[in-house]
C-alpha cells in the first residue's frame, strides 16, 4: 500500500509525501479532509494509526535522494519479503530508537504483537491475505493451483 502511494512520487516530492501520510495516519477518518478522497485516493486508503505512533511533529524527515528512494521502495517494499520478520521486531526496534526519559513520558512501551499487527496488516499484509483468500474460493482445481503458484512466484519476486 505504501509502496503505491509513493512510487509515482519524484524525489524532491518524496519528504513532504512521506510527512502528508505520518499526519493522515495520525489523523481518525473522521478528521479527514472530506475531499481527500478526491484529491489524493492513495493517501485516503491509508487507515487511522491510534497511539501516537505518528503524532511526534518534532521528528525530522530528511530530503531523499534517488538512492534512498530505491531502497525504500524496492529493498524495504516492493522487493523485500517481509514475512520473515516477527512483527515483536518492528516495536523492539522502534523502542531501542527512543531514549527511555521519552519511552516512558510517551508510555511506549512493549506493544503487544495484536496492536503491532493493526498497524503492519493495513500496510502490508491484508492485500495478500485478501487476494490469497481469493484464489481460496476458485472452484475449478486446476485454475485455482495456476492462480496460486502464481501469486506465491509473485510473493517471492
Amino acid at each position: 500500500m505504501h509502496h503505491d502511494y509513493l512510487k509515482d512520487i519524484p524525489v524532491n516530492g518524496f519528504r513532504k509525501a512521506l510527512v502528508e501520510l505520518f499526519k493522515i495516519l495520525d489523523t481518525q477518518m473522521e478528521d479527514r479532509d472530506k475531499y481527500l478522497a478526491e484529491d489524493n485516493p492513495k493517501l485516503a486508503a491509508f487507515p487511522y494509526v491510534n497511539g501516537g505512533l505518528f503524532a511526534d511533529e518534532t521528528i525530522e524527515i530528511p530530503p531523499f535522494t534517488e538512492e534512498l528512494k530505491e531502497i525504500l521502495l524496492h529493498k524495504a517494499s516492493a522487493d523485500f519479503d517481509w514475512s520473515d520478520i516477527s512483527p515483536t521486531i518492528f516495536g523492539a526496534v522502534f523502542e531501542s530508537t527512543l531514549n527511555p526519559e521519552t519511552r516512558r513520558s510517551g508510555g511506549m512501551h512493549y506493544t503487544s504483537i495484536e496492536n503491532i499487527h493493526k498497524v503492519i496488516d493495513p500496510l502490508f499484509m491484508d492485500e495478500l491475505k485478501e487476494e490469497l483468500n481469493e484464489i481460496r474460493q476458485i472452484a475449478v482445481e486446476r485454475t485455482k493451483k495456476a492462480k496460486f503458484n502464481s501469486f506465491q512466484k509473485k510473493s517471492r519476486d
